[in-house]
This record gives C-alpha cells, sequence and structure tokens, in this order.
C-alpha cells in the first residue's frame, strides 16, 4: 500500500469545550524531558558499544573486513579437525586417569598449567614461543598427503607446517579461557612469496596480535603489510575476504 498517495485524515472537530490549541507549558516540558532523557540513553548506548567492540570489529583483519558464515560446509577441514581433536582431547584425559603410559599432551598440559593465571599478554607470547619450538615440515613429506590439518596431539608427535602451528596457538589459547570472539585462524596469501599462509590473531584489549611461525616473536598484525586474507575462522564463526 502506498501511504503517500492517502489522503490526509480530517481534522478534528473542534467543540464550545475543547478547542485545538497548544499543549499546557506543563506537558510540553514533559514531553522535552522526555526526549533528553532518550537522547541520553542513546548516546550513552553508542558510548558503550564503542567501548566493549573488539579490535577485529574495528579493524578487520589486516584492513579487510570479510562476510561473516556460520555454516562451515565451504571449509570442511575446520569442522572435521575440531572432531579429532575433542576426541584426542577424550583420549587424553582417559590416559591421565588411568595413569598408564605417556600421554598425548603431556608437555602442553604442563605448558598451559604453568601459565594459567599469567596476564594475557604473557600468555600469548609464551604459547608462541613455546609451539614455534617445533619443526616446520610439509605435508607431503609428513603425512604423504597434499593438505591435512593435524590435532595438537599429532603436531607435538610430527610436527607440521604452517595450519598446524597456527591451530596449535588456537587452542592453547582457548585452554587458557580466550573466548572464541578474541581469536581468528586466517588463511592468507603472502604477498612477498607469492603462496598460501596460516596465522592466529588474537585481540589483546583491542589490539590485534599475530602469531606466526614466520615470525618469532609476537607483532601487531598492523605492522605487517604482506598478508592479504583469504578466510578467517574460530569454532562457531567464518569469515570470508575477497
Amino acid at each position: 500500500m502506498n501511504f503517500a498517495s492517502m489522503p490526509p485524515e480530517p481534522a478534528p472537530r473542534s467543540s464550545s469545550l475543547c478547542k485545538p490549541g497548544r499543549p499546557p507549558d506543563r506537558i510540553r516540558l514533559h514531553r522535552r524531558e522526555r526526549w533528553l532523557m532518550a537522547a541520553i540513553i542513546v548516546a550513552q548506548c553508542l558510548m558503550l558499544s564503542a567501548a566493549v567492540a573488539g579490535g577485529f570489529d574495528r579493524g578487520g583483519i589486516f584492513g579487510k573486513t570479510g562476510k561473516m558464515f556460520t555454516n562451515f560446509r565451504p571449509i570442511p577441514q575446520w569442522p572435521k579437525l575440531l572432531e579429532r581433536y575433542r576426541a584426542e582431547e577424550r583420549k587424553d584425559r582417559d590416559c591421565h586417569s588411568s595413569g598408564r603410559g605417556r600421554c598425548p599432551y603431556t608437555e602442553w598440559t604442563r605448558t598451559i598449567e604453568r601459565l594459567r593465571g599469567k596476564d594475557k599478554a604473557t600468555q600469548v607470547r609464551e604459547i608462541n614461543r613455546f609451539a614455534n619450538n617445533w619443526s616446520y615440515i610439509t605435508d607431503p613429506v609428513n603425512w604423504g598427503k597434499e593438505d591435512y590439518w593435524a590435532t595438537p596431539g599429532e603436531f607435538f608427535d610430527k610436527s607440521g607446517d604452517c595450519e598446524d602451528f597456527a591451530i596449535v596457538k588456537f587452542m592453547s589459547l582457548r585452554a587458557l579461557g580466550f573466548s572464541n570472539a578474541e581469536l581468528r585462524l586466517v588463511a592468507v596469501k603472502d604477498l612477498n612469496l607469492k603462496v598460501g599462509h596460516s596465522v592466529t590473531l588474537v585481540d589483546l584489549g583491542g589490539r590485534i596480535m599475530l602469531m606466526d611461525n614466520q615470525i618469532k616473536q609476537v607483532v601487531q598484525a598492523s605492522t605487517v603489510r604482506h598478508y592479504k586474507p583469504v578466510f578467517a575462522a574460530n569454532e562457531t564463526t567464518w569469515w570470508l575476504f575477497k
């Protein structure tokens, strides 16, 4: 229905008892007060939203904003990896409860417990250092496959390539209590080397920090200009970049 074409409502008839006119001053004052209060509430909400918005919301990923999805069908490697990781976690718990042999996560568990309670910056720095101690081995050499996403236990056993480093760092920070909203596993195009690569990004108080097996230290992601994001993910959502 086109409301613009509708005729205006007829004006109410006046009567000797109640003639139309300006509302009393008290009513007009109450209206102004309500409008002022509503404006203050809206302004406070906008300020609060800006304060709590994470660095990913403000700056995107390597300066790009992706399209968000919750259906992981286009990147099946990630949900399959998460399933295998959950099964591996159960195996590790059973191993520890039985007290038999060397469990898959023995060294990793000690590292997580040592860092628990530390400040987040320390946790990020130490997890990056811990994971980067493993050797880089390509998937064809390691697994006889062109592309294979290793669980943390598989990585600790056989090392891995770039996405395996990124996965271990992501899962380590999740084990330390970082939320999914604070983390991204990111597939990028290295514009210098003209190859695909994977890294982990973490939001530290609004600053997006890069954890990269090619860089020894944790650095602010905005200082790295040669990565072009392809897709990013956490455990609930993923983003596609163009």
